[in-house]
């Protein structure tokens, strides 16, 4: 009766344990069940974005186009020959002129100043002889903070004195700018690969080389004229 009593405790005993056992066990698969779910979200999430970024990327190169741009800088009535211009890949200029088109520019006149990067555009070329001869046209390189936002062909500007991008400048150039041209006429506005803007203006004889000069030391912005400056301009 002992030895019966003691293998039934023992069966019992045993039991207890492979149920212990078990329930261990199903808790390690329930613990590891959401870590192993976590890694392939993980894993899915990371290939996702991947994908959209290649994504991203072949949508960029598939919208630029080859266009024409300046290949050194072009005085403003100069005719335009084949070794002035170049092929070019940009995307987002309105108006670029295609490279296929090459045959259409070259025998043109530049409209106005053109210079080296500049993409080429319909406005910026002409058949007509420019400037006048009391006029000169004068190419001005600026940053796009320096640009008004819809300044286009037509409009008047006043060319003023700053300091260079970035320096503080003297009281005395914050406070009272000195003006190089107070009624400029824009002959186009265009921009570079390097995404600079360049707008080319009309200006008085007399003020071209002041404007001219302080633009290439990059000390030069515009200000929008008013509607009546543009009339008074025109006259």
């Amino acid at each position: 009766m002992t030895m019966t009593s003691g293998r039934t405790n023992t069966q019992r005993g045993g039991s207890r344990d492979a149920g212990l056992d078990l329930r261990s066990t199903l808790g390690e698969v329930r613990q590891r069940a959401p870590r192993r779910l976590g890694q392939w979200a993980a894993a899915v999430l990371f290939v996702v974005i991947v994908v959209l970024g290649l994504l991203a990327l072949f949508q960029s190169q598939s919208d630029r186009v080859e266009v024409l741009a300046v290949t050194d800088a072009v005085p403003a009535g100069q005719v335009i020959e084949e070794s002035d211009v170049r092929s070019v890949e940009v995307a987002g200029v309105t108006g670029a002129i295609p490279a296929t088109d090459i045959d259409s520019v070259v025998g043109k006149r530049a409209a106005s100043g053109l210079v080296e990067g500049q993409v080429l555009t319909d406005a910026a070329l002409t058949d007509e002889l420019v400037p006048g001869e009391e006029e000169r046209v004068v190419a001005i390189s600026l940053p796009n903070g320096r640009v008004p936002g819809g300044l286009s062909a037509g409009d008047v500007v006043s060319v003023i004195v700053v300091p260079v991008e970035g320096a503080e400048g003297s009281s005395e150039q914050l406070e009272a700018p000195a003006v190089l041209s107070q009624a400029a006429s824009v002959q186009s506005v265009g921009d570079t690969p390097e995404g600079t803007r360049v707008v080319t203006v009309l200006v008085d004889a007399g003020e071209a080389e002041q404007v001219a000069a302080y633009s290439a030391a990059g000390q030069v912005t515009i200000i929008q004229a008013p509607l009546s400056s543009r009339d008074t301009a025109g006259e």
